[in-house]
């Protein structure tokens, strides 16, 4: 059993590194199978197609993450993945955690690493006037 404490928590974390500041959604033309060792999408867009994520969340425990993009942006592309990156603290910021003297203030060395990727049936021929809005829905149990 996790605490709700820590579920809350969990949440909050994912909340902060792949919603707020440093939170990014990108499109990508690749449709291939999931792999858990990815650290990118199989064929991303250019990144000046990305889109900065939002976040919220419902309640404790659950958090959405939200990428909006314009017609324009992916007009002459077919998507057929998507996925969702935050700047997190790299492993060795990670393993001073372990150590007596970890100071979470002094924080600052970084990677942008990918929290989840979905594939799914092409779409596209965009209008200009097209908005995209994509919604992931993460629970912490």
């Amino acid at each position: 059993m996790i605490t709700d404490t820590t579920k809350k928590k969990m949440a909050l974390f994912l909340r902060e590194f792949f919603g707020s500041t440093s939170g990014k959604v990108k499109f990508g033309t690749g449709g291939g199978g999931t792999n858990p060792t990815s650290t990118t999408l199989d064929t991303p867009l250019p990144t000046s197609t990305d889109s900065d994520t939002t976040s919220s969340s419902s309640d404790d425990k659950v958090v959405e993450f939200r990428g909006t993009f314009t017609g324009t942006e992916l007009q002459g592309y077919t998507i057929r993945e998507v996925g969702f990156f935050g700047d997190v603290p790299t492993d060795a910021e990670m393993a001073d955690i372990d150590s007596a003297s970890f100071d979470a203030t002094g924080v600052d060395e970084k990677e942008n690493i990918m929290l989840s990727r979905i594939n799914f049936d092409a779409i596209g021929n965009f209008s200009t006037s097209d908005t995209i809005e994509v919604i992931y829905t993460m629970e912490v149990e």
